[in-house]
């Protein structure tokens, strides 16, 4: 069994930290700043109201988006107004630099004097100001077990066969339509397997320099790079290309990496330094508001690196708010971390976070157990242990995962990372079925529908089970039509009994919502579809 030195050097997570943010406009130029400046994350104290999930679900998915965004940018905008102005008057006598304010969380990144750090931190309207240790280590998500750069006709990988992926296919569903920021090491463009399969910003114009689409990026293509603040996606690392070659490779060169082969690929490189978090808030800021359907981060923080916890779940749950599905690792510390063996921020509650197996469904035995706790996390104070959250909520393929070489090939992986890929596809299969549904009801489709192991009944190794994306595919177009409750082919009163037996009896079947529990928001949900007709 490996000692915690050696998980510490092989660790199937990612961790990193800090990178520029979404407001201003963006170039590939990078900022000088003083060396007597340090970087600092400031929280601030007001967060947004959390959102009426029943009348987000009223609107169409564009609206619903866009509602969201706005109200975190109105939110953030006026809570931040005090410590921006006095972080721009620092910055104009040399204190002050890199201020980069988010919405998507109550947070502002800047690189600021230490005198300046102290004096953020008296302030009425600040909840903590955090000092960054520069540590540009870099700590991977997955070992590579072998490589085969010749390509060759081999079929479908087995990952891809054990979910039931091509099953949907068959039927026509593989991705399509549906948009994939992948936040990792970056992406080399030109693979056969995914050069066809990249999402282009249709609103801006490659190589004029301008930002012709107004959303603070100059040429973002094909997504942003959020280590160096620049277009450039190329991935030197391999495994972000790895990593999406699992999620949409489409098998040009030879074979069938991708479980999604039809779905878009939104770049979103961060710094992969075990430092910094900021850039994945930024990658996730970036995603919302540019339309990623679906966010994987093959990645995590482990608690003893203290990660800003009720930051992450911040992020997360507007995020979801907004109906875009968030996927993440739960990590590769087994249970060597008792309650604190999930990763950051696979242990907020409600995210889709992903245990690791093998094709034949055997758990690895590096695979993150749960469950997790809030309850000593300042702001939310939940989830008291014992029993604590069950996590992870599902388990994917993740053992010698073939997938895409740099930029041509393939190579094989194994790691936590590869079975958020797997996951992060079948999501995309699941929202082409229906895309109306938010992230609630994709997590509560691939609970559902996944294969029991393990302990009888959900548990914290498996999670629900062993993800099947063909039952996934099947269970989203019956959501299509809630309000046909006894599937009986018409919506009618016959239904309205039925639900409200179901409803009065507790069954699981009347948590139309897909938030987890059976209560009176599934009434006034499953009224609003039937009076809509579906």
């Amino acid at each position: 069994m490996l000692n915690l030195l050696a998980l510490a050097c092989v660790s199937l997570s990612l961790h990193f930290s800090g990178g520029p943010g979404l407001e201003g406009v963006r170039d590939a130029g990078g900022v000088g700043d003083g060396a007597d400046l340090v970087p600092v994350t400031i929280v601030l104290r007001d967060r947004a109201e959390p959102f009426d999930l029943g009348v987000l679900r009223g609107m169409s998915s564009d609206a619903r988006r866009a509602h969201v965004i706005t109200a975190l940018q109105a939110s953030s905008g006026a809570a931040q107004r005090g410590v921006l102005a006095q972080l721009s008057e620092a910055e104009r006598a040399g204190g002050a630099a890199s201020i980069e304010p988010l919405w998507i969380a109550n947070v502002v990144t800047a690189r600021v004097t230490e005198q300046l750090a102290q004096e953020l931190r008296s302030r009425a309207d600040v909840e903590r100001v955090t000092i960054s240790t520069e540590d540009d280590t870099p700590v991977l998500a997955a070992v590579p077990v072998s490589q085969d750069q010749s390509p060759g006709q081999r079929g479908i990988v087995c990952g891809v066969e054990a979910i039931n992926a091509p099953d949907a296919w068959a039927s026509g569903f593989v991705g399509e339509g549906v948009v994939i920021g992948v936040i990792d090491t970056g992406l080399c463009l030109t693979h056969p397997d995914i050069a066809d399969r990249l999402w282009t910003n249709s609103g801006e114009i490659e190589g004029n320099g301008i930002d012709d689409d107004s959303n603070g990026f100059i040429d973002d293509i094909h997504g942003w790079n959020f280590e160096n603040n620049s277009n450039n996606l190329a991935d030197t690392n391999g495994h972000g290309s790895h990593v999406t070659g699992t999620i949409a490779g489409d098998g040009t060169q030879g074979t069938q990496c991708g479980v999604a082969p039809g779905a878009q690929i939104m770049t979103l490189k961060f710094r992969n330094h075990v430092s910094d978090e900021a850039s994945v808030w930024f990658s996730m800021q970036y995603g919302l508001e540019n339309g990623a359907d679906v966010l994987n981060g093959s990645l995590g923080w482990l608690h003893l690196w203290n990660p800003l916890r009720p930051v992450w779940r911040q992020v997360c749950e507007n995020t979801f708010a907004a109906g875009v599905s968030v996927v993440f690792s739960g990590g590769s510390e087994g249970s060597n971390f008792g309650i604190d063996s999930i990763t950051t921020p696979g242990d907020v509650p409600d995210m889709i976070t992903v245990g690791t197996t093998t094709c034949d469904m055997d758990i690895a035995s590096f695979s993150s157990r749960g469950p997790v706790t809030w309850q000593d996390v300042q702001g939310y104070n939940d989830w008291p242990y014992p029993p604590g959250k069950r996590k992870p909520t599902i388990a994917a393929p993740g053992i010698s995962t073939t997938s895409h070489a740099l930029c041509g090939g393939y190579v094989i992986f194994s790691g936590a990372a590869m079975a958020t890929a797997h996951a992060s596809g079948a999501a995309a299969l699941v929202l082409q079925a229906n895309p109306d549904l938010d992230h609630y009801q994709v997590k509560q489709i691939l609970k559902d529908t996944a294969i029991d192991r393990g302990d009888p009944g959900p548990d914290n190794t498996y999670g629900h089970g062993f993800i099947d994306a063909w039952a996934a595919v099947q269970a989203a177009l019956d959501a299509a039509c809630i309000a046909d409750f006894n599937d009986d082919g018409e919506v009618n009163t016959l239904d309205v009994l039925s639900f409200l037996n179901a409803w009065t009896a507790g069954d699981p079947s009347a948590d139309v919502n897909g938030d987890g529990e059976v209560n009176s928001l599934d009434v006034l949900e499953f009224l609003n579809r039937w009076n809509a007709g579906c």
